[in-house]
């Protein structure tokens, strides 16, 4: 008897443990790609040429290069990080119809033109957003332009401001 009581009871557990699994997942990937951002930005700033993060939302990949001859492309010679692949069942989008502050969310959830952050050697960049999603949850990367700095927001019913 005790051993159905306790059966039931973790099968009860389960779905609220692959939630939980699911969302630090999720802030673990969040939080990667924010370290590549600043780790981006402060090459950028000690290299003298723009380092660019591109991301390919099909692939659910990104990599992060120097562009040191300046053609927005990554050549062979060029130093680079990655591609890393988003783990488990994340993948590029958003589980909300809007994004923080009421903005909008692109189809493939990068608002970066051509799915690039560009940054100069000066510590800027071009601003925008990336949405991770997950099950019941999203979070929204946001790079400001001027400064690089990243914000968190987080998703699960409403936006909330992470970091």
């Amino acid at each position: 008897m005790v051993l159905v009581i306790v059966s039931i009871m973790a099968a009860m557990a389960l779905p609220d443990i692959s939630a939980f699994s699911s969302g630090k997942t999720l802030n673990q990937q969040a939080d990667r790609i924010e370290s590549l951002f600043h780790r981006a930005r402060c090459l950028a700033m000690e290299h003298g040429y723009p380092w660019r993060v591109e991301f390919d939302p099909g692939e659910r990949t990104w990599i992060c290069y120097g562009d040191a001859d300046g053609d927005s492309l990554l050549d062979p010679a060029e130093q680079r990080i990655g591609p890393e692949r988003l783990e488990g069942k994340i993948s590029f989008g958003c589980t909300a119809h809007r994004g923080p502050n009421d903005t909008s969310i692109p189809v493939d959830g990068i608002s970066f033109a051509n799915n690039r952050v560009s940054f100069s050697p000066m510590g800027c960049c071009n601003s925008g957003s990336l949405y991770l999603k997950a099950e019941d949850r999203s979070v929204a990367l946001r790079v400001m332009p001027a400064s690089g700095v990243v914000r968190i927001w987080g998703y699960r019913g409403e936006w909330r401001v992470v970091k």
